[in-house]
């Protein structure tokens, strides 16, 4: 287990209790993407009827509250960069090894989708120009997926868990994480339990690996692959144009109905095995002696 982030957190000139770190981390949400809309809305009109690049937009307006988050955390809290989950070391090796395993874990719920019979591939759509496009929304989910990580695990994370203690890092954060998806389209209680569950993981993937890459660009894979690779709403919000298009079948809870693949049984039962072995690794499985 690496816990080295949250030693150095501890450093910072303070860190907010677990009232107030919720409402500093939904100021900062907020009032960033109020700035992010402003920045961007002459473009945004000018392209409204283009829905890559209103997409586009959208995602790498993200990079606001990324900005906010870092101010916070370095000049207020007066915190190191690790304390936030962000090093030089391996950054880029364990960013794309996370959207290795971000892309492998929604394959596999996709696959399995199939063979439950929730799920079946209509088409398939190829062209250079959506390549093109589909490259340039691997760069625009990464911002979004990693400043979402950077937020509530890298920040929020740390911050509960050097103040208090590992549990109520993880269950406040976790607990914040889903709240920010409760105005979501589609959203009903299987989502609520699949938001929730992918923030513990996402906790004990930054214990693994003590920084916010890894996890950072699995959440980016995660809802690149569900969006644009498979064509899922992507939380409940439609991502446009994908390579495969799929039609759900059968009982919303299996199929994921409006919510996408976070919407299904399938997606909690792959997430809770990931969740099992991650705490046998980090909590119960026996260290060799030095």
């Amino acid at each position: 287990m690496k816990t080295a982030f949250i030693s150095e957190k501890a450093k910072s000139a303070f860190n907010l209790n677990f009232f107030l770190s919720p409402v500093v981390g939904l100021f900062l949400t907020v009032g960033a993407e109020m700035i992010g809309y402003f920045t961007l809305m002459p473009f945004l009109f000018a392209f409204e009827d283009n829905a890559f690049i209103t997409l586009c937009f959208e995602l790498f307006a993200f990079a606001f509250i990324s900005l906010a988050v870092i101010l916070w955390a370095r000049k207020v809290e007066i915190s190191p960069w690790l304390g936030i989950g962000l090093t030089k070391a391996s950054a880029v090796k364990d960013f794309l090894l996370g959207w290795g395993l971000g892309a492998a874990m929604l394959i596999t719920c996709v696959a399995l989708m199939w063979v439950c019979g929730a799920i079946e591939f209509v088409s398939f759509h190829f062209s250079p120009l959506f390549l093109g496009q589909f490259l340039i929304l691997t760069l625009a989910w990464s911002i979004q997926g990693t400043t979402e990580e950077l937020l509530t695990r890298g920040w929020m994370f740390s911050s509960l868990a050097a103040r208090y203690n590992l549990p109520v890092g993880i269950l406040i954060s976790s607990l914040f994480f889903t709240a920010l998806h409760l105005g979501n389209d589609a959203i009903s209680l299987i989502p609520l339990l699949d938001l929730t569950l992918f923030a513990i993981l996402a906790c004990l993937v930054m214990l693994k690996t003590g920084t916010v890459w890894l996890i950072g660009g699995l959440h980016a894979a995660w809802n690149c692959f569900q969006g644009n690779v498979f064509a899922f709403p992507v939380s409940g919000s439609e991502a446009g144009q994908a390579f495969i298009q799929v039609r759900t079948m059968g009982p919303e809870w299996l199929s994921g109905g409006g919510f996408g693949v976070e919407g299904s049984v399938i997606s909690l039962l792959v997430q809770s095995l990931i969740i099992c072995w991650l705490t046998y690794d980090l909590f119960l499985k026996k260290k060799k002696p030095a």
